[in-house]
């Protein structure tokens, strides 16, 4: 039998060809050879899991047993839960582990949700090198369903001075309270994701502090009335090139609730759940002249596909290079578009060298 020595060098490339590795799989083949040690434990250890609070107990033990793996952890992701049959906080030691694991250096990822998203401000202030974060997520989605001890965040100038060099702010399933800055020293963040977030005081344009431009803006809500009192200054106060805005609760024809010359400046809209018909798209058309992609999907679409080809060959969004349609018109129930208006709608796409999705 022909022996055939395993080269190396293929292990990072092997371990980078699927995202979805299970931390067993990785367990397991770090056992293989010490070479396998490494390149597995550089992916274990890169963005560590924490889903209870005797783990984070464990996980800040090894980390402490041995120093060399601390150099390994880019970002934390902090969601432990209390049991369901032992109800008792946790205890000193697991606290001083979760704070040991705020206190790392090198963090530039942390995910904060489960019982850290009540008041979540607090465990925001541990963080031990908050000049190094580029990324955070409060996630409240875990206890969303309570009635006391809510997910909520108090955002004021103390961590929007903190975090120096943030790029992504993203809040999920909680009640936001924005403290207005007493100074101005715009944001360094580019991409905001609002996600069912409920804002009992202040203004989303407060965040950014006077920042000029963002990436993108990712809001979803169930109220499109409150949305578009907070979207509204950001986005005249803020060249937005990217929104993507999905309302949850079916509009009843009151069409983009958001002002139009607010919009101007995209290069990017997705619109989800939003009542559009033939005037929505014509006004937007109108208005975004630098439109590059442009998805339209859920419910409450009222553009036919007849309609969609005509919009198209009339050379409406003229520096349009993306376009995703929702396939079919809800005017209860669901109707897909016949074959005949797909083709349509295709060939006319093709003519202008336009992608569809």
């Amino acid at each position: 039998m022909t022996h055939c020595e395993f080269i190396d060098d293929l292990i990072p490339l092997i371990l980078e060809s699927n995202d979805h590795w299970w931390p067993r799989d990785l367990v397991a083949l770090a056992t293989v050879s010490p070479s396998w040690l490494f390149y597995s434990r550089k992916r274990l250890y890169s963005l560590p899991t924490i889903h209870s609070f005797p783990a984070a107990k464990l996980l800040a033990r090894t980390l402490t047993g041995n120093p060399r793996l601390c150099t390994l952890v880019n970002g934390v992701c902090l969601r432990p839960m209390l049991g369901e049959q032992n109800r008792r906080g946790p205890q000193p030691a697991e606290l001083k582990g979760l704070r040991l694991l705020l206190g790392l250096e090198g963090l530039e990822r942390i995910v904060i949700g489960g019982e850290l998203a009540v008041k979540a401000e607090r465990f925001l202030r541990l963080i031990g090198n908050p000049d190094g974060v580029e990324d955070i997520h409060v996630d409240g989605s875990l206890i969303s369903h309570r009635m006391s001890s809510r997910p909520s965040l108090e955002w004021d100038e103390g961590l929007s001075f903190g975090f120096q060099r943030l790029k992504k702010l993203r809040l999920t399933d909680m009640e936001l309270d924005i403290i207005a800055p007493s100074i101005d020293c715009p944001s360094t963040i580019t991409d905001l994701v609002l996600e069912n977030v409920h804002i009992i005081h202040g203004q989303v344009a407060h965040i950014l502090n006077g920042a000029p431009t963002m990436n993108c803006l990712h809001v979803t809500t169930k109220d499109a009335t409150v949305s578009a009192g907070h979207l509204g200054p950001v986005l005249a106060s803020c060249m937005v090139k990217c929104l993507h805005y999905e309302l949850q609760k079916e509009s009843c024809g009151n069409g983009f609730a958001l002002d139009m010359e607010s919009i101007g400046t995209l290069e990017c809209l997705h619109l989800k759940g939003v009542y559009v018909d033939l005037g929505v798209l014509n006004s937007v058309s109108e208005v975004c002249r630098n439109l590059r992609e442009l998805v339209v999907s859920g419910r409450t679409v009222r553009v036919t596909g007849a309609e969609w080809a005509g919009c198209i060959r009339s050379g409406a969004f003229s520096g349009l290079e993306r376009l995703g349609l929702p396939w079919g018109t809800n005017r209860r129930p669901f109707i897909p578009w016949p074959p005949a208006e797909v083709r349509e709608i295709r060939e006319a796409c093709a003519r202008r060298r336009l992608a569809v999705y």
